[in-house]
């Protein structure tokens, strides 16, 4: 079986800047992106603090069980491939300072994984990064699908106190500006959730894309789902600028490469829940046919796999227990993935 361990990602070359490429200006002393906005003097509830069977006591269970839960990465082999192409768009960047960059597009199904692939990648290259400067800078493109929001996004990131002041125009200058400054070396642009709207990356977007390429200072990884495609196709300016897509589909249990992969991302899920004191015993979410029938429910989607454990761990915590049964399982799938109708019905009553 592949080994997925959690904490498996590759060593990546150290994010410095080409000795060949002339220094920047010195990083802009507020950029600290990522910070924890809640107020330092708000207190998480604490159950043991709280009266056991209270309203409350359940609440501040179920909250810290959902979120531990959340706080969970698995990542696996395909998602490691992708930081592996990550490197090389920045690399290249590295040594075309000045020049013209290139970019790169990941559009895959919602809960494939690539916010988490990007989260996880941009936090491994920051993390070694010196003091004020931001090598890797995961933004999120907002609902409005504009230009002018791209560049607030991005300078609003980058620590800069007055983002939302400015003409276009202007605040693409100082947005290329304060990334020279932050020596960032790849921007990844990660579409939100646009509710009705098939793709965030409207003309305008792309437009501002081929811009940024343009300026020569950072290369751009655009992620994004499948409907964005479409639009990428018609635009060929754009599309002759960027590598091959990427890509990070469904896991189809067909597949014996995928099907391991599966088996190995049920088997670490399981070891994480125990670990992290979610669960005091494994599910035994990899157990023959119950593995193959996981896949089905989610459709081969990590996301949706998720979505079905935080529905069971909630259940399981509401009723005062820390452990899943089956039968807990297939209520779970009902809750959540039949629900929501990412699935019309539950293979786990076959079982």
């Amino acid at each position: 079986m592949t080994d997925i361990a959690n904490n498996s990602t590759p060593k990546s070359e150290p994010a410095a800047s080409n000795p060949k490429v002339p220094p920047r200006r010195g990083p802009r002393k507020s950029a600290q992106p990522g910070s924890d906005r809640r107020a330092p003097c708000t207190p998480l509830p604490d159950p043991a603090a709280l009266r056991p069977g209270s309203l409350a006591h359940r609440s501040a269970s179920v909250g810290k069980a959902v979120a531990g839960v959340r706080r969970i990465r698995l990542l696996e082999p395909r998602q490691l491939g992708t930081h592996a192409e990550f490197d090389e768009v920045r690399v290249t960047g590295l040594h075309m300072q000045g020049m013209p960059m290139l970019g790169m597009t990941l559009f895959e199904v919602t809960g494939a994984g690539k916010t988490t692939t990007a989260e996880e990648y941009a936090k491994r290259l920051n993390a070694g990064a010196e003091e004020g400067t931001l090598p890797v800078l995961h933004m999120r493109l907002d609902s409005s699908g504009t230009a002018r929001s791209l560049y607030v996004e991005m300078l609003a990131k980058l620590g800069d106190g007055f983002a939302l002041n400015g003409t276009e125009h202007s605040l693409r200058r100082r947005a290329l500006e304060a990334l020279g400054d932050a020596g960032t070396q790849l921007v990844i642009i990660d579409e939100s959730n646009h509710g009705g709207k098939k793709s965030g990356f409207g003309g305008e977007i792309t437009a501002s894309v081929k811009l940024l390429l343009d300026g020569g200072v950072v290369p751009v990884a655009l992620l994004g789902t499948e409907e964005a495609v479409p639009i990428f196709a018609k635009d060929m300016e754009l599309s002759g600028r960027l590598t091959a897509p990427c890509h990070l589909g469904r896991l189809e249990w067909h597949d014996d490469y995928d099907k391991e992969i599966w088996r190995g991302l049920l088997t670490n899920l399981d070891q994480r829940l125990v670990a992290d004191g979610i669960l005091s015993k494994p599910i035994g979410l990899d157990a023959e046919k119950l593995d193959k029938a996981l896949n089905e429910v989610a459709g081969g989607i990590i996301g949706q796999l998720m979505g079905t454990i935080r529905t069971v761990v909630r259940d399981v915590v509401r009723d005062g227990r820390d452990v899943v049964t089956f039968e807990d399982l297939v209520i779970a799938v009902d809750r959540w993935n039949v629900a929501h109708k990412f699935i019309s019905y539950n293979p786990l009553r076959n079982l």
